[in-house]
């Protein structure tokens, strides 16, 4: 185990000042309703329950120790501001530490032997996979609160980084490379946790949370495996899985626009690319007329009178090759672009879905017009 000063002192220390005025980082575990003051320019702070009984109950106490851990290990120095009756059970649960170098004496009772028989049982789950999360989770949580640019991110000023992250990943598999692989699925991972701390800040869901609704859902479309259903093969398994999505309003309509975004960033890196070496289009408007070249030949493979499906779908791809060209050379986003027609549609539709069921129509086997009146009641909405 690492070691680490920790302190634990009963009334303010003003000696501790000076590790302060010297830059020193020094991490704080006080009592909820302390003076802000005391502890106004610690580098982590931890709130102790009010109820030195409380401290002992499993969860609060792992809690507590994980946090004495992942502190010591960024900080090395933790101050431990308690009254006596508390102190002893932080002394009883941190007291087999080596890097508790300054404790009151402590009297031995009842809840000091329970706190150092407590701690015999949690400490070695510390810094193992039972706390590496919430260790994480604590991480992301410091950098919100001490990093400028980590604090001013949300949910939409990350979406391109998610993304990056998510596309390096698939790049990682792609290419079999387990190290990079490893490092490539941490940065995705530092994405899911950040995202769910600004959740929690905003009085939402947490990363708790976001592991519990995975769970569930997973459980849910599993009854093969946790149910009475019967599947032996990955097809049955597969139509069950479309068949539970559906009870839970899931519809397949957009599923697949991930992967068709991780393509535009494939087709732009190679862009990029070909551009590096001098190969590129002087402008857009040249990009444009290669687009305009490329929807007349997809014209004539829709048009010809024996339609080759293999063509029709390399021609197909040059026309959107060529629109991002188009896009990269005017200077658009073309995934933000095509996030805001995918919106577009998508709110559209909505409202197509919604006019049709007040008028009691089928789009199933609606006519063409009767659909299109439909499209231009919520184009115009």
């Amino acid at each position: 185990m690492e070691e680490y000063e920790i302190r634990v002192i009963s009334k303010p220390d003003p000696n501790l000042q000076s590790a302060f005025d010297r830059g020193q980082h020094v991490a704080w575990a006080v009592p909820a309703g302390t003076d802000a003051l005391l502890y106004a320019s610690a580098s982590s702070i931890r709130f102790l329950p009010t109820s030195a009984r409380t401290l002992l109950e499993p969860v609060e106490a792992i809690g507590f120790l994980t946090w004495i851990h992942f502190a010591g290990r960024h900080y090395g120095t933790i101050v431990c501001l308690c009254p006596v009756d508390m102190a002893s059970v932080v002394v009883g649960l941190l007291g087999r530490l080596p890097g508790l170098s300054h404790a009151p004496a402590i009297e031995t009772d009842d809840l000091s032997r329970e706190a150092t028989r407590l701690a015999d049982v949690l400490w070695p789950l510390v810094g193992t996979e039972y706390t590496a999360l919430e260790e994480f989770r604590l991480l992301i949580s410091e950098l919100r609160q001490k990093c400028p640019w980590d604090r001013q991110q949300t949910h939409v000023s990350l979406l391109d980084t998610l993304l990056e992250e998510s596309y390096e990943v698939a790049l990682a598999i792609q290419r079999g490379s387990a190290d990079n692989l490893e490092e490539e699925l941490g940065d995705l991972l530092l994405q899911v946790f950040i995202q769910s701390e600004i959740a929690r800040e905003e009085g939402g869901f947490d990363i708790c949370d976001v592991v519990r609704t995975v769970d569930e859902k997973l459980t849910f479309r599993h009854p093969h495996v946790f149910g009475s259903v019967s599947a032996a093969s990955s097809d049955q398994v597969l139509e069950n899985w479309q068949k539970l999505k559906a009870q839970e309003g899931r519809k397949r309509h957009f599923v697949d626009s991930a992967k068709l975004l991780s393509s535009i960033e494939n087709a732009l890196l190679s862009q990029e690319t070909a551009r590096f070496d001098g190969f590129d289009f002087e402008s857009a408007d040249q990009a444009y007329g290669k687009l305009l070249e490329e929807s007349r030949e997809l014209g004539q493979e829709l048009n010809a009178a024996s339609r080759d499906e293999h063509a029709l779908a390399m021609e197909l791809g040059d026309v959107l090759f060529s629109a991002l060209n188009v896009a990269r050379l005017s200077g658009v986003n073309p995934v933000k672009a095509l996030h805001h027609s995918f919106d577009k549609f998508r709110n559209r539709y909505d409202r197509v879905r919604a006019y049709a069921a007040q008028q009691e129509v089928d789009i199933a086997t609606a006519s063409p017009e009767e659909l299109d009146r439909l499209w231009q009641l919520a184009k115009n909405a």
